[in-house]
């Protein structure tokens, strides 16, 4: 009975500290997001967005924050809105709950079809707003690519993000974005911590009891 009452208060007391432990920043790409065209695009013409094949999760497919891209017609998004303040709306899902730390985009080198500015809205797993931000983000390098690295406040507990892009011209060209953060913390279900702790008191009460005998 002790070695049966010993193994499950290990196994409870693990999965609990493991629910709480901390985790690693990790990169979101193509690999563990999605990507989609938003409802909220404008009219406009998407001239090589889509191209051979690719589709917009040429938006994610950076292996990692500090890579380098490369403009070309197969790399790159470019929309064209049908009239100023029109902009493409990307929506992300990232399968779960993040706690987001920093923000990478990879613009387009010239200032006549650079994205001039970009709306992130961030949400919860229901929908409920966690946060807004506004970016006017720099010109991209020449000739690789490098990320512009924004820090942000953390919005907590993100699952979805809307980004509208647009240009003062009406062009939007750009590289990749991407996004660093960490799995938001799970709390453990109240049972397991009440499970937990009548097993630590059913444990003290066998002691006293053999310390009796």
């Amino acid at each position: 009975m002790k070695t049966n009452l010993t193994k499950i208060l290990f196994i409870t007391l693990t999965f609990v500290l493991a629910t709480q432990a901390s985790a690693m920043p990790v990169y979101l790409d193509s690999d563990n997001i999605s990507v989609s065209i938003g409802s909220g695009t404008s009219s406009g013409t998407f001239n090589n967005t889509f191209n051979d094949g690719l589709s917009i999760d040429k938006v994610i497919d950076a292996p990692s924050s500090d890579a380098q891209e490369f403009h070309n017609q197969t790399t790159h998004i470019w929309y064209t809105a049908s009239s100023v303040g029109g902009g493409l709306e990307l929506d992300f899902d990232f399968g779960q709950s993040y706690d987001i730390s920093t923000l990478h985009f990879w613009n387009y080198t010239s200032e006549r079809f650079d994205v001039d500015n970009i709306d992130f809205t961030f949400f919860d797993s229901d929908m409920n707003l966690q946060g807004e931000l506004s970016i006017s983000p720099m010109l991209g390098s020449s000739s690789g690519i490098s990320a512009q690295d924004i820090d942000l406040d953390a919005p907590l507990n993100v699952q979805f993000v809307t980004a509208f892009l647009s240009g003062s011209n009406r062009q939007v060209d750009f590289q990749n974005i991407g996004f660093t953060a960490e799995v938001s913390e799970v709390p453990a279900p109240p049972a397991v911590w009440l499970f937990g702790s009548a097993l630590l008191a059913f444990a003290g009460i066998k002691r006293k009891k053999a310390n009796l005998s």
